[in-house]
């Protein structure tokens, strides 16, 4: 599967890319937002789990055993527990998590409406939703070469630049309380919450 084979490039990647952009620090602010118990959908190789505050529950999901084996050698401040799974259908009971956090993996994953009414079921009525994702800038030349570029990684990797990760989450009966564009509108950081009927 593409995702064995990328837990291998994925982090030497992401370190050589998110300094100069400020996602690093962006990713660390998100993080530190995250309370009680925790579902990250799409672990990966476990690039948030050194980032968790001490006192709070992760359970990382992934559909990848590539993944998860380097998730399995970070060490967090965080109680973890890894899980194969897939975020199209997770396996936990409505209501079981205080937060959820998908970083650039709601811009990879097929089906994103099934994730996403899923991430509704499992989280509390005031639970939120910490997402940085892959979005469609507004700057019209960038956004013609980002999405130019998504016609060959969405075949590859899944990441996808032209999918609005904010009109996606309410669509999906998501509220959005807060938003902030990252690398000229070709990152988002969002928190949400679920609100109404999706």
């Amino acid at each position: 599967m593409r995702y064995d084979l990328a837990s291998y490039i994925y982090e030497p990647v992401n370190s050589f890319l998110e300094k100069p952009t400020g996602i690093r620090k962006a990713r660390r602010e998100l993080i530190e937002k995250a309370r009680g118990r925790v579902i990250e959908l799409g672990v990966g190789t476990g690039l948030n789990l050194p980032l968790y505050r001490e006192g709070v529950e992760v359970i990382g999901v992934d559909v990848s055993e590539g993944m998860l084996k380097k998730a399995k050698g970070k060490k967090s401040p965080a109680r973890v527990k890894l899980v194969k799974a897939d975020a199209r259908s997770l396996p936990f009971p409505d209501e079981s998590f205080d937060t959820a956090v998908s970083t650039f993996f709601l811009c990879v994953v097929p089906e994103k409406g099934k994730v996403l009414g899923e991430v509704r079921r499992v989280l509390k009525p005031d639970g939120l939703l910490l997402a940085m994702e892959c979005s469609p800038p507004k700057n019209p030349v960038f956004r013609a070469f980002l999405s130019g570029l998504s016609a060959l990684t969405s075949r590859l990797t899944g990441t996808d630049f032209r999918v609005d990760v904010g009109n996606l989450l309410r669509k999906s009966g998501f509220e959005i309380l807060e938003e902030k564009n990252l690398v000229n509108g070709a990152v988002r950081i969002i928190v949400a919450r679920p609100s109404g009927e999706p």
